[in-house]
């Protein structure tokens, strides 16, 4: 069995969060706290359910040691009833099942979305 790519890992959390499956998110966010608790389905709720996801791209990758990788996406999405379009980061951690992070070439690990941010929005283009 192929081991997902931090990428594809990246877009099945998005594409859950854009089929409002707050479910399948809390089942790939990491565990947190000691000892390690995973994410309830309403704690993911209440942290992306103010946004609806309408559509996303994923604009860069960077990786940044052994067990992570940084992603740039650009999410469009409703919050409030107004469109947003915002570029966000997430940082991809390569984990064993105990939630330790381990090198990406190890069979048994899998992509989780650590961290996210919002980027700052690009200087305007001039004419």
């Amino acid at each position: 069995m192929n081991t997902p790519t931090p990428q594809q890992a990246l877009t099945e959390f998005l594409s859950c969060w854009q089929k409002r499956d707050y479910s399948s998110m809390s089942r790939l966010l990491p565990a947190h706290g000691t000892p390690p608790k995973k994410q309830t389905v309403k704690a993911t709720r209440e942290l992306y359910g103010t946004q609806k996801l309408t559509d996303f791209n994923l604009l860069a990758a960077r990786d940044t040691d052994p067990a992570a990788t940084n992603l740039d996406v650009e999410l469009h999405y409703r919050e409030a009833g107004e469109l947003e379009v915002k570029r966000w980061r997430f940082r991809m951690v390569y984990v064993n099942d105990a939630g330790q992070p381990i090198p990406r070439n190890q069979p048994s690990g899998h992509w989780k979305p650590y961290v996210r941010r919002v980027l700052p929005d690009p200087p305007a283009l001039r004419a």
